[in-house]
């Protein structure tokens, strides 16, 4: 669990993120997913910068990740196959999933040694996906879907994350 200081480092990280996204019209679901890159991204080069963390801050870093990406494939990219638009976006996104779920499993099983540079592997592939959908899978899904979609898709989101994160 991390610390106080931590979690406040990754809260405002998040809150950033969410300012950011909103100036850039992204709403509902998109806003809320900007934000959560935001927390996790600062987490990941807290540990990153600070290794000896590792029993503090991976077991969050991991729920937090995986709880992500499981509820955005459950709940929001489905809307996003619904669109011709956003179709392909959403079979990218899912191949980026399995690789960073595949990644974990990695770190998971990695000796000491070799968790270093995996998770360097990790911290890389997650922020180029967090920039790829915020960037660029965001505001096509957010057109595509429209606000009121949007909006009505982030407790549905919210509810499938916290359903998963006991299971991750």
């Amino acid at each position: 669990m991390p610390n106080r200081m931590d979690s406040m480092l990754s809260k405002g990280a998040g809150m950033m993120k969410g300012v950011k996204a909103r100036l850039e019209g992204l709403t509902g679901v998109f806003k809320t997913l900007a934000e959560q890159h935001g927390e996790v991204g600062a987490m990941l080069k807290r540990l990153q910068s600070k290794p000896e963390k590792k029993a503090e801050l991976w077991p969050e870093i991991r729920r937090e990740l995986l709880s992500h990406e499981r509820g955005e494939m459950r709940e929001v990219y489905p809307v996003l196959r619904q669109h011709v638009q956003t179709r392909a976006l959403a079979e990218h996104h899912d191949q980026e999933a399995a690789e960073m779920e595949r990644l974990i499993e990695r770190l998971d099983a990695a000796p000491s040694d070799e968790w270093r540079s995996l998770y360097d592997q990790l911290v890389d592939a997650v922020i180029r996906h967090a920039n790829e959908e915020e960037n660029d899978i965001f505001p096509k899904a957010q057109e595509a879907i429209g606000d009121q979609a949007a909006k009505d898709l982030e407790p549905r989101f919210l509810a499938a994350k916290k359903q998963v994160m006991v299971v991750a």
